[in-house]
């Protein structure tokens, strides 16, 4: 597997986009995100860290190096909790992860509001007893 395929399927694992990668990792537009995909670019180096960053991986799988034990816990971590929460659940949590600190407060404000509602009651009493 090339860097970029590896790119493209952790991207596409975290169900992020071209534009929301570039924007991360400092590029102006999707177009070197598509071009390094496609194996017609090459990731800069200075951009290897931030692209494991954006991507929740480290730069060895980035780069196709060895998979260290990092690597093999994070696996392991995914799938303990997919099997755990459901695929769904770590969608959710991936997305979430990927923004910022100002959005992530506001996702946090708005599921506390939504919790709010009386539907709920009985469900966050059982999660604090």
């Amino acid at each position: 597997m090339t860097i970029g395929e590896r790119i493209k399927a952790r991207r596409d694992e975290l169900g992020m986009s071209q534009e929301e990668l570039a924007h991360k990792i400092g590029y102006k537009s999707k177009t070197s995100i598509n071009k390094i995909e496609l194996g017609i670019q090459e990731l800069r180096q200075s951009k290897i860290k931030q692209s494991a960053d954006a991507l929740q991986t480290t730069p060895a799988y980035i780069m196709g190096w060895k998979e260290t034990e990092e690597d093999q816990q994070l696996k392991k971590c995914r799938e303990l909790f997919k099997k755990c929460h459901g695929s769904d659940a770590y969608d959710v949590v991936s997305l979430y992860l990927t923004l910022d600190e100002s959005d992530k407060n506001v996702v946090k404000t708005m599921i506390e509001s939504l919790l709010s509602a009386e539907k709920y009651s009985v469900k966050k009493e059982s999660l604090n007893a």
